[in-house]
């Protein structure tokens, strides 16, 4: 686990921690623990009338979709002014996609699985050019904090996978591939509305960790295999900002 992924999991449990207590506080007041109840809850005649005898609104599990803008963290290699690592700062800047399906086996926490897609590219002449692709996957684990309306929640997340690296690249007029992988940490934080009883939109930012010290270089029909020094290596931390849909069950 680098540095980054050390700040981002203290940050992480801080976020839990305090979600944690201010439910707790919430449910030291009988008065709000009755408004909290019934904003959580329906009756059981409405349940009766909305889902059918013996059935609960609560959602037993939760299936999202989400895409947005994302960032990649850049190496200490971009921060020079040539040209190349001027393009290569702007190749940083790509699209994400993903999904999620979460069980929630107690009533705020949920385990799942996380999937994330990653995807920049761009050209500098006709010389030098990058397709990057990025991608996670691996279990993880929500923590749902709900306000008082009982629509509007707070989401913080955490995994721990597999990434995947690969660049479709071209230098110096030569076309090549490079292939790695690492261990990824993903945390996350954000905002869901629910719309219905089976759908809710969601804003949420995340960052997702991980570094790679080896790669398979695929030119002309050959493979070789290049090993980084801990000075030199391909960081493939990233932030994203998504915007999400739901589905309930």
């Amino acid at each position: 686990m680098n540095k980054y992924s050390a700040v981002f999991f203290f940050l992480f449990c801080s976020t839990i921690l305090a979600l944690k207590t201010y439910a707790a506080n919430m449910g030291e007041s009988d008065s709000l623990r009755t408004a909290w109840n019934s904003s959580m809850y329906i009756s059981d005649a409405q349940a009766d009338s909305v889902t059918g005898p013996g059935k609960s609104t609560e959602s037993d599990w939760s299936f999202g979709l989400n895409g947005g803008y994302s960032y990649r963290l850049p190496n200490a290699g971009t921060r020079s002014d040539t040209p190349y690592s001027k393009y290569f700062r702007e190749l940083k800047t790509g699209f994400s996609i993903g999904a999620d399906a979460h069980k929630f086996l107690w009533p705020h926490i949920g385990l799942g699985l996380k999937y994330n897609f990653y995807k920049s590219k761009g050209e500098y002449n006709a010389d030098f050019s990058d397709d990057v692709s990025i991608q996670f996957i691996g279990p993880s684990v929500v923590y749902q904090s709900p306000f008082e309306n009982g629509k509007t929640s707070v989401l913080a997340g955490f995994a721990m996978g597999y990434q995947s690296y690969k660049n479709n690249a071209r230098a110096y007029g030569k076309d090549f591939t490079l292939k790695g992988n690492a261990t990824g940490w993903a945390v996350s934080l954000g905002l869901e509305q629910k719309l219905s009883n089976h759908l809710a939109i969601n804003l949420s930012g995340a960052c997702y960790l991980g570094t790679s010290y080896k790669f398979r270089k695929e030119m002309a029909g050959q493979t070789e295999t290049i090993k980084l020094s801990r000075e030199n290596f391909e960081d493939l931390s990233r932030i994203e900002i998504t915007l999400g849909i739901k589905f309930l069950q």
